[in-house]
């Protein structure tokens, strides 16, 4: 059986790599393109041989779209993806999944309610050197984390652009690099350290004059001690990132070069390249497949609230220049 899907929105970049992870997948099909911007999403659909439907309720009602993508402004989420819920379909949702963490909450909630898959996108998380990073750590390969590092950087705003200007509208973005870039770190930390963050502080400049932060570290305080660092950036030469966390019994590293995964253990002076884990499945892939049955990440909803409450509290945090308590 094929799901059929609705493209809700066309302003973020990774609408067309949605697109194309659902093409590539059998059980799933984007069937009409909707944008609350039609000149863009008409053009987006014509691009791509799909039709354009400029009335949203018009989607929503149809009885044989059972899903949603949803890829609009990031400040468009709870209105849109709350009508998509309302209409009891299920959502996937590029990152965020809301600007402010009473919207995602809500948003949590009312899909729990109807009993509704929704799934954000937390990209990072599916690749390799990220699945063995945590098959490492889970078999106590460098035994207690005491800290990590985890940068990710790319030149969305120097050199040519590649990224569309609208990415730095902060009305429409919630800001720039934090919100954009930056959440890879927040929600692979969590992951990486197994809970919570207790508090942050964060740095944010604009180099570039975009009209958003674009260069940013944020420091995280986590339980027993554990310290950790977020740096992002839209300044740098291109895109990349570099891991690293210390442990009692040693450290793991993924290096900017060539991403290979690195463990050495305490006592040694010896860095072993590690045998990679597969990647999972694209994240629009994992969305089809617990539609059709898989089991879902019980951790994954309350992990994608709380990455909207980070990034809260990481632009309060910017703004005041406090250390701001969760």
């Amino acid at each position: 059986m094929t799901i059929k899907l609705a493209l809700l929105g066309t302003w973020h970049v990774h609408a067309i790599h949605h697109l194309q992870d659902s093409r590539a997948n059998p059980q799933a099909k984007i069937v009409v393109v909707w944008d609350s911007n039609t000149d863009r999403g008409k053009t987006f659909a014509a691009e791509h041989d799909l039709p354009f439907e400029p009335n949203l309720a018009n989607i929503l009602a149809r009885d044989d779209i059972s899903a949603v993508v949803v890829d609009t402004a990031t400040v468009e989420h709870p209105t849109v993806i709350g009508a998509a819920l309302d209409a009891g379909k299920h959502v996937f949702t590029e990152k965020v999944l809301a600007l402010e963490t009473a919207d995602a909450e809500h948003l949590v909630e009312k899909a729990r309610a109807n009993g509704l898959v929704l799934r954000v996108s937390l990209q990072r998380l599916r690749e390799a050197p990220i699945q063995t990073i945590i098959a490492l750590l889970d078999a106590g390969a460098i035994g207690t984390v005491t800290s990590s590092r985890i940068r990710y950087a790319h030149h969305g705003a120097v050199g040519t652009p590649w990224i569309p200007a609208h990415f730095f509208n902060a009305a429409e973005a919630g800001g720039g690099a934090i919100i954009d870039l930056g959440a890879h770190g927040f929600y692979l930390g969590m992951y990486l350290h197994g809970t919570r963050p207790l508090s942050i502080q964060t740095l944010s400049t604009e180099v570039s004059s975009v009209g958003v932060e674009d260069n940013t570290v944020s420091i995280l305080a986590y339980p027993d001690g554990v310290l950790a660092v977020a740096e992002t950036s839209f300044v740098a030469g291109f895109f990349g990132y570099a891991i690293e966390i210390a442990g009692t019994g040693g450290s793991i590293v993924v290096g900017p070069a060539d991403h290979r995964v690195l463990l050495r253990k305490a006592g040694t002076d010896s860095w072993l390249e590690q045998e990679q884990a597969a990647a999972l499945p694209a994240t629009l892939d994992q969305f089809i497949e617990i539609l059709a049955g898989a089991p879902e990440d019980p951790e994954h909803l309350e992990t994608s609230i709380w990455l909207t409450r980070i990034a809260e509290a990481a632009y309060r945090s910017a703004r005041t220049g406090e250390r701001v308590a969760f």
